[in-house]
């Protein structure tokens, strides 16, 4: 099973369940993993068509991220996988990491994350 991966793409958002959250807004980072069966098919043709157009899920995932007003990460990664699920048929399944850098925490941590793995079944 070949995938794509997008790998810690920064963007500003508004989830959390505190207000100064919602109001002041912070970074978050996604990694996005799409997984394709059997393979690629752009891997021996060359050709744009035959694979995901990833700057089209950059803008996707942005728009999501940009626009969410949840309170969890963990919806915002639900929110996430299902548009890359519907965005392409190819699109088997996909692994989505939403990492939350700038928690509202007192204490020393590199970020709080939350991993979730969706199959286009459902």
């Amino acid at each position: 099973m070949d995938s794509i991966i997008m790998k810690d793409m920064k963007f500003f958002g508004y989830v959390g369940c505190l207000e100064s959250e919602k109001d002041q807004g912070q970074n978050f980072y996604v990694t996005c993993e799409m997984f394709f069966e059997p393979s690629i098919k752009g891997c021996y043709t060359d050709k744009l068509e035959d694979t995901v157009d990833y700057s089209v899920i950059f803008d996707l995932i942005r728009s999501t991220v940009e626009e969410a007003e949840f309170d969890l990460i963990e919806r915002l990664a639900q929110a996430i996988a299902d548009k890359v699920l519907d965005y392409d048929k190819r699109i088997k399944k996909t692994i989505i990491t939403v990492s939350k850098p700038e928690a509202p925490i007192a204490g020393s941590f590199g970020s709080m994350e939350v991993r979730i793995e969706r199959d286009s079944n459902g």
